[in-house]
């Protein structure tokens, strides 16, 4: 994008000031957001920063969220975001702008986007109930514009906040800090919706979460959770699933270490539980949220866990018990490169990994599993280096990192849903843009799919609430000069996804397309849809990678493989 025209873009929000001011009530208090008008002569009402919880400061840090008190008869202003939970602020500057600095631990806060429909005032909206994802230590709520989705779709949207790294993960094994707070607090938003969206014209029984990467993972992980049972009646796990590698630590992996490692770091004592998660209270949020500990064996060092409470044991033994909320409906899916966001960028002269630089790799990737020399074993065998092909070295790697993370795990959630009768549809995104900026090599990169889920490239069709507000000064507007043919597919991608937000049964068997044809859930034929510039049925074929990951499950770090290669070259390949 040139600088004329992202100085009109910025121009355009920055004039932008919508005076009509609207007021809800919520169970606590009422609450005073913006109307802003719409492109189909409606409108649409936006609340900003509302608190679902107590400040999660002093004796709340690493305990379970509390639900905001009363604050009648005050009137909360609800036209500016609340601030986003304590992560590197490199992080959140990248979204929200190089000065933006509102970080603190009192971030539990939501954002409604409410379609109001003046000739059918007392029409009841679907919600759709967004969690963020960031590798659980970073993002907010804040950042994703719920404008486009909420008015088009027809649909209300939440986006909310939870806290993140070691203030929202960290775990002692006990009950000083027993781990998942931010998915506690997860819950504690999903109770205010499930209590208060009526105040805003939503229907409280027609609720869907869906979120991306970590966000994918969590919604996907509440269906496994007692406490988040009816709160929700749709899920969309978008490019990260409850048995993705990355959802959750897995015994006997435990976090615990990584307390530890903090701790000393900060100067807190070890010999106790206790002294130490109270040494961590007193630390500044700031300097908690800096420190790395060693490497652990997930990617990131916090994550949620098997608690006993929030969740009893890991989604995969759940799933063959059944042991989950079974009157939902699923969609799942990834998009088509999804590794090429986080592999090593270091490339010999022909744009590719050398020999010599692949086997590091696959060094790396196999330290994570206990066999780590088998596994090396195996995907050697499997996906030998080429001498003379950096490049085919380049693409087997990422071949590898899409199968392990994304695609084998979403296929596997899918197949196993179905069978068990829930109600399930596969997708795989696959449009490349030719006018996102960046390297062609990467393709269809994890998270570009949200551009067109929130509409980005429709931002200047209705305008932005107030003046100067953070929803028209992220990147999402001003990174890529959108075409005609982009702006097709984000209309073509939140018709899909509010319509199946829209869905009246857990039991509906079909979702109808925006071409008009229907598409199936997940079965025997493993059904799933593409979605680039046509929409297309297709069926999974068995790639070798994926027939690899079900001889030797993804899921367990701890398996021991076996040491042939016969399994990467039978029949059924």
């Amino acid at each position: 994008m040139s600088h004329v025209n992202f100085l009109i873009n910025l121009l355009f929000c920055m004039s932008v000031v919508v005076n009509a001011l609207v007021i809800t009530d919520t169970h606590a208090g009422r609450v005073r957001g913006y109307r802003v008008p719409t492109t189909d002569q409606n409108n649409l009402d936006i609340y900003l920063g509302i608190p679902f919880a107590e400040p999660p400061i002093g004796d709340l840090r690493f305990a379970p969220p509390v639900e905001k008190r009363p604050w009648r008869p005050k009137v909360i202003n609800a036209t500016q975001f609340g601030a986003v939970c304590p992560q590197g602020l490199e992080y959140i500057q990248r979204d929200l702008g190089q000065t933006f600095s509102n970080i603190h631990e009192d971030c539990l806060f939501l954002n409604v986007y409410a379609p109001k429909n003046d000739s059918d005032p007392d029409r009841l909206y679907p919600v759709m109930v967004w969690i963020h994802g960031g590798f659980f230590f970073y993002d907010s709520g804040s950042v994703y514009d719920g404008r486009i989705l909420a008015s088009r779709g027809e649909v209300i949207v939440v986006t909310l906040n939870y806290r993140l790294g070691a203030l929202g993960f960290l775990s002692t094994d006990d009950s000083h800090a027993s781990g998942n707070q931010g998915m506690l607090d997860q819950v504690l938003a999903l109770k205010w919706v499930k209590r208060n969206i009526g105040f805003f014209g939503g229907d409280p029984e027609q609720v869907t979460i869906f979120g991306e990467s970590a966000g994918g993972a969590s919604v996907s992980l509440h269906m496994f959770s007692p406490l988040s049972e009816g709160l929700f009646q749709g899920v969309i796990a978008m490019s990260g699933c409850a048995v993705s590698p990355f959802a959750l630590y897995r015994p006997p992996f435990s976090q615990i270490k990584n307390a530890r490692s903090l701790a000393k770091q900060l100067g807190c004592p070890l010999y106790s539980s206790k002294v130490m998660v109270e040494c961590l209270k007193q630390i500044p949020a700031e300097d908690i949220v800096r420190v790395e500990p060693e490497r652990s064996v997930l990617y990131v060092p916090y994550a949620p866990r098997v608690d006993g409470y929030f969740l009893h044991d890991v989604p995969e033994n759940l799933l063959k018990k059944g042991l989950f909320h079974r009157n939902v409906r699923v969609m799942t899916g990834f998009v088509h490169d999804e590794s090429t966001s986080f592999i090593s960028k270091v490339f010999d002269e022909s744009g590719g990994y050398d020999v010599t630089t692949y086997d590091s790799l696959l060094n790396m990737f196999s330290s994570m599993f206990l066999h780590s020399d088998q596994v090396k074993s195996i995907l050697t065998c499997h996906i030998p280096p080429s001498v003379n092909d950096s490049r085919q070295n380049l693409q087997s790697y990422m071949q590898l990192l899409s199968e392990y993370q994304f695609r084998a795990p979403h296929i596997h959630l899918a197949a196993s849903l179905s069978a068990l009768k829930t109600t399930t549809w596969l997708y795989e995104f696959n449009y490349q843009s030719p006018n996102y900026p960046g390297p062609k090599w990467r393709r269809v990169l994890h998270s570009i799919e949200l551009f067109y889920l929130f509409g980005a490239p429709l931002f200047r069709t209705i305008p932005c609430p107030g003046e100067r507000n953070l929803t028209c000064l992220q990147l999402w507007e001003t990174t890529p000069n959108w075409d005609k043919e982009d702006r097709r597919i984000s209309e073509i991608f939140i018709d899909i996804w509010s319509s199946f937000a829209k869905l009246g049964s857990a039991n509906s068997s079909l979702l109808m397309l925006p071409n008009a044809k229907s598409w199936s859930p997940f079965d025997f034929t493993q059904q799933f849809l593409s979605i680039n510039t046509t929409l297309e049925i297709k069926n999974e074929p068995k790639h070798q990678m994926l027939a690899l990951w079900d001889e030797f499950p993804y899921l367990d770090f701890y398996a021991h493989p076996s040491n042939s290669c016969d399994i990467l070259h039978g029949n059924n390949l």
